[in-house]
Parts: structure tokens; C-alpha cells; sequence
């Protein structure tokens, strides 16, 4: 039991530490949850290699806020789950917060058997993950440890009513905890500065698709609509923004930039740290991933005022709501490069979609997202 004058320690466990949204999202939420109601903790189960600077600078945010980071020391599954298990023993933890696919059934898994004791479990779910666990057969396991979860997240209402059913969350025990952006942070971006650093001349047309390498974005769809974007605009610039470390999956994405001929349209950045910049210096954001459980992106774009192109596909719809997006059939290049090209060719409409964005981004704020998550921990502490 909690003592009254001891805060209760909450662990986030995550899968790596720095890249993607996943670790933004649990910085954006830890750094707004109340300092002086939780003991806040961050696990990480493995130390991922490359963009080691942008890595560094979020253990760097984490502890400078006064949230201790642990990276497991061992590797292999089994090696991490008993570590975890005996890192949440000897850190006094009394609820565990794990954030996607890995986390969710590894840090589950140490956590389970401490139930007895008090340990609390909050799962949240970034994404719905299907594939994942279509490819390594962990339904019935993660239905298991559902049943004994006091409490799942979702980062919107389409992922949360996927898990609900999918896992057979019981009931009332969902709760969705938006994803958020800092709307000023995204108002200020040099479009001048990142231009001249991307080496992309001022009146260039251009189309940013901003996140992780990874066919669930939709990269290779982009790609086949370079063609057509560019025979009505001949000298638009398609920028995948995202960490290119892992070679293996950018590869084949590289392969079909040759095969189709548009080297000259598509171009990798690599990881950016100026993203409110990236949002200005570009004309419209691309999004048609074929599943996404919120897409940050969105948000960002939106509170940059900047119009999108996306797909019908997961929380899309629900995030973007009226105005700020034309919404075409995932997987349909053709159909994706004909809205990009109505974009472009109209710049009063962009114009009323950047605007319609920037009223929609304000709906979405961490400091109310933080809030629904402190009454989650309140309630599920309360029942220790």
C-alpha cells in the first residue's frame, strides 16, 4: 500500500529511446504529468544505434526534467522481461506504464506476476500493430495479459475500438489519450532556412511525407505517384522525412526511386531536428499510410497550417475532421497523385485548407491529454 506522504513511482517503459512518435509522445505526456503527485521513471528495453544525437537528446530532456533513464543491460526477450521484472522490484514501482507493440507484451509480461503486490499495469496502444502480431502469432498471449490490465490506451477512438475488440478489453477499462502538438512550436518555421539547407530553390513545389521508413507510411505509393505529379508539375521535389539508419528498409524504397525514374523528384532527408521549419518549407503534406493509429504528422501539419493529402486509412479520418485534408483510397497512386496536383494548382484552396488546419490543431493539446492520463493513474492507484 502507498503511504500517504510517499508519491507513487510510475515507470514508462518503452521499446528504444529518441526516433519516432512513440518516445514524443511518452516525453510530451511525462513532462506535463504533475512532478509533485508522480515519481516518475523511464525504462528502455534496448539501445538502438544510429541519429545517436537525436537519441541522446531526449535521454538529455527526460533527466533534465528529473526523470531517471534506464536502458536494459542485457538482450534476447526472456533475458529483458526478468530484468524488467527485477528492475520494477528493486525501483519500488507501483504502476507501469508501457507504451506499443514490444513493451506492451514484454513489460506486461515481467509485470504480471507482481500484480499480488500492488503493481499496477496501464497498457497504451500508439498503433493497432496487426501485423506485428499476425507475424509472430501473440493474439492469444496479448488477450491474456489484457485480462489482467487495469486499464488500456489508445491513442485515438479507431485504434482504441480495433484493441477493444480485437483483445476483448473489458469493459470500461479503455481510455483514449489523444495525441497532441504544441501549436506555437509549429507556427514559426523557417521556410527560408530549411529551403537554403535542403539546397531547394524558394519557388520550388513541394511535397513532404514525414515519418519512419516503413511500407505502413506509404513511401513506395509516393514514389509511383512522382511520375504523374510531376507531368503537371514538372519541377515539384518529393522529401521523405525520416530516419534512413536502417538501411534494410529504406533500401527497397531507394530501388523503386531508380526503377521508376524519378531520382530527380524524390529525395531522402534523413532525420530532422527542425521539424516546425520542415512543415514551412514545404506546400503540402503527403500521408497515405496504408494503417495508422493516430499520425502525429497530421497535427503538426495542421498547426503549421499547412494542407494534406491523405489516405482514407485507421484515425485519418477522425484526426484531420472537415477542411484541412483531401482524403483519397490508401494504396492508389494515381488517386493520391491527383489530389497532390489539385493542391498544388490552387492556391487560394490550399490557402482555406492551411487555415481549416490551424483552427482543427487547436482540439488536440497535451496539457489536456495529461490531464485524462493523471485521472487514469488516480483511479487505477486508487484501486491498489
Amino acid at each position: 500500500m502507498t503511504s500517504p506522504t510517499r508519491r507513487p513511482v510510475v515507470a514508462h517503459v518503452l521499446h528504444a529511446m529518441g526516433l519516432g512518435g512513440v518516445p514524443e509522445v511518452a516525453w510530451q505526456l511525462i513532462s506535463r504529468l504533475p512532478r509533485e503527485r508522480f515519481d516518475l521513471r523511464v525504462y528502455a528495453m534496448r539501445r538502438a544505434a544510429g541519429e545517436e544525437e537525436a537519441r541522446d537528446a531526449m535521454r538529455a530532456r527526460l533527466e533534465n526534467h528529473g526523470v531517471p533513464v534506464t536502458f536494459c543491460p542485457v538482450e534476447g526477450a526472456l533475458r529483458i522481461v526478468a530484468n524488467l521484472s527485477e528492475w520494477l522490484v528493486a525501483e519500488g514501482v507501483d504502476l507501469i506504464h508501457t507504451h506499443s507493440y514490444r513493451p506492451n507484451l514484454q513489460g506486461r509480461l515481467a509485470a504480471a506476476p507482481l500484480r499480488g503486490s500492488g503493481l499496477r499495469l496501464v497498457a497504451h496502444y500508439h498503433s493497432t500493430m496487426d501485423e506485428k502480431r499476425a507475424a509472430e502469432g501473440t493474439l492469444a498471449l496479448e488477450r491474456s495479459l489484457t485480462a489482467v490490465t487495469d486499464r488500456v490506451i489508445a491513442c485515438s477512438q479507431a485504434t482504441g475500438d480495433h484493441v477493444a475488440e480485437l483483445l476483448r478489453v473489458p469493459e470500461g477499462r479503455l481510455t483514449v489519450v489523444p495525441n497532441a502538438v504544441e501549436t506555437a512550436r509549429f507556427a514559426d518555421g523557417d521556410r527560408a532556412a530549411m529551403r537554403a539547407a535542403l539546397g531547394i530553390e524558394d519557388d520550388r513545389p513541394v511535397i513532404g511525407l514525414v515519418g519512419r521508413i516503413d511500407p505502413l507510411k506509404g513511401q513506395e505509393d509516393l514514389v509511383r505517384a512522382a511520375s504523374l505529379v510531376r507531368a503537371e508539375h514538372p519541377g515539384a521535389l518529393m522529401l521523405l522525412v525520416g530516419s534512413t539508419a536502417k538501411d534494410d528498409v529504406a533500401a527497397p524504397v531507394r530501388h523503386l526511386i531508380e526503377t521508376e525514374g524519378v531520382a530527380d523528384a524524390v529525395r531522402f532527408t534523413g532525420y530532422l531536428h527542425d521539424m516546425p521549419s520542415l512543415y514551412a518549407a514545404i506546400d503540402v503534406l503527403a500521408a497515405p499510410s496504408r494503417s495508422e493509429g493516430f499520425g502525429l504528422m497530421l497535427v503538426e501539419a495542421m498547426a503549421a497550417g499547412v494542407p494534406i493529402v491523405a489516405s482514407v486509412a485507421g484515425a485519418i479520418p477522425e484526426v484531420v475532421g472537415d477542411g484541412p485534408a483531401l482524403l483519397v483510397a490508401p494504396e492508389d497512386p494515381p488517386a493520391l497523385a491527383g489530389a497532390l496536383n489539385r493542391v498544388l494548382a490552387d492556391g487560394d484552396a490550399a490557402a482555406a485548407m492551411g487555415a481549416a488546419g490551424r483552427a482543427r490543431a487547436q482540439a488536440f493539446t497535451w496539457e489536456r491529454s495529461a490531464a485524462t492520463l493523471t485521472g487514469v493513474y488516480d483511479e487505477v492507484l486508487a484501486c491498489r
